[in-house]
């Protein structure tokens, strides 16, 4: 049975080690759940954003046609523009995580 977190395996610092081929290598996962728990409250915004633009544009669209009275043109046109902004932001969010992969990679 392997025990990973023995005191023979922890380093002067308190950090657990895992040793392969003779090698010593620290296990500093606490970085690892800061990054994985930004990325996941990132995207849950995102989520959220992109159903805000399309219920924004839709009721600014039905608001316009009940004081114009066009409906339902204007309904369709801002629901359209609404569509339109949440794929910005995906895509926006998108450009965003190839940069810090970029980041990441380069260091």
């Amino acid at each position: 049975m392997l025990h990973i977190f023995s005191e023979k395996n922890v380093d002067y610092h308190g950090v657990p080690v895992i040793e392969k081929n003779g090698i010593k290598m620290e296990m500093t996962l606490l970085g690892d759940q800061n990054n994985i728990t930004k990325t996941l409250l990132s995207y849950s915004s995102l989520g959220i954003e992109m159903g805000l633009c399309v219920v924004i544009g839709l009721l600014a669209g039905h608001y316009l046609d009940k004081y114009f009275t066009t409906y339902p043109y204007l309904t369709y046109i801002f629901t359209f523009f609404g569509i339109v902004a949440s794929f910005r932001a995906v895509y926006s969010a998108y450009k965003r995580l190839k940069r810090e992969d970029e980041r990441d990679n380069n260091q």
